[in-house]
């Protein structure tokens, strides 16, 4: 007897509307990944919803004089050298702010390659001339290696926003936006990096490149460093900037701040990170507490360099409470 035709089962139709649900629903699951992987590590557990003030982030006070300068050189009278518990790396120091006392020291003048610490001096040349102006992206201002936001030739884009992308971001084709903006290439921007060093006496310093991505000729000591982050610190839009956890550009995502600082340590006020295969792990950190403003330099980081700043500062914040 032959079997009769078999009949192939149909498939249960879908409809669109339940497509677009599904398309919705893959859509939210990914969103919220990329929010736990790029934001929530960086937050405070303990702290529940971030506050709408972590936009503008901690304000410290530091004495400036009528052009926005610091007013007292770095003094090392009576500071210490006696190595700092759970403390490793090749140079670092501890200062107040306002008055320049130094608090700490080890091998605080050793030339060294400080990454995207070099940024600072990027930064604070070009603030002066402005932070509202816009203009047009060149072919020079773009092509930089390690991170970039991606400029492209022919954007308008504001200093305003290119300092946020430099200091918040670290983003290496801001830093030369920023120097082909203020000073027409950046081989000139380099050349007024070098005389600003020399002008703020800034003896162990010498720069290369506006950015820090490129090591050689790029140098500079704990000291040098920590003096500067108090120029940084001066010049009020600068002081908002390093200390904000996000900024919203003009166009385009956000920029989520890397140092974890300002998201754990209590008072935190930035400054800065750093990281090449030279200079290792950096970090200009500061934070104010009890009408003192400190400020923590690591160079050459072995381990963590927010837990070593964090144990430098809770040390350098005991210290002047003595």
């Amino acid at each position: 007897m032959q079997a009769g035709t078999r009949r192939r089962r149909r498939l249960p139709a879908v409809s669109p509307l339940r497509a677009l649900l599904v398309i919705l629903l893959v859509a939210l699951v990914a969103a919220a990944a990329v929010i736990v992987w790029r934001v929530l590590p960086l937050t405070d557990r303990s702290a529940g919803v971030i506050p709408p003030s972590a936009l503008t982030g901690v304000v410290p006070q530091t004495p400036a004089n009528g052009t926005g300068g610091v007013t007292s050189p770095l003094r090392a009278a009576g500071a210490s050298t006696q190595p700092l518990p759970g403390v490793h790396l090749a140079a670092g120091i501890v200062v107040d702010a306002g008055s320049g006392r130094v608090l700490w020291s080890h091998r605080s003048h050793a030339h060294r390659p400080i990454a995207s610490l070099t940024k600072l001096m990027t930064a604070l040349l070009s603030e002066r001339g402005g932070i509202n102006q816009r203009f047009t992206v060149t072919p020079a201002m773009t092509g930089e290696t390690g991170y970039t936001i991606g400029l492209h030739a022919g954007s308008k884009v504001s200093v305003h926003d290119m300092l946020a992308a430099m200091l918040i971001a670290s983003a290496n084709d801001a830093a030369d936006a920023l120097a082909v903006h203020t000073a027409g290439s950046v081989k000139a921007f380099v050349r007024r990096m070098n005389h600003e060093a020399r002008r703020l006496k800034l003896s162990d310093t010498h720069y290369s490149n506006p950015s820090g991505i490129v090591d050689a000729g790029n140098h500079s000591s704990a000291w040098d460093v920590a003096d500067l982050s108090r120029q940084v610190l001066a010049a009020g839009p600068l002081r908002r900037l390093v200390s904000s956890k996000f900024y919203r550009p003009a166009s385009g995502a956000p920029y989520v701040n890397r140092n974890e600082l300002l998201w754990t340590y209590p008072d935190a006020g930035g400054i800065k990170t750093g990281q090449t295969t030279l200079a290792g792990n950096c970090l200009a950190a500061s934070a104010t507490r009890g009408g003192h403003t400190l400020i923590a330099v690591e160079l050459g980081v072995r381990g963590s360099e927010f837990a070593a700043a964090s144990r430098m500062l809770d040390w350098g914040f005991h210290k002047v409470a003595q």
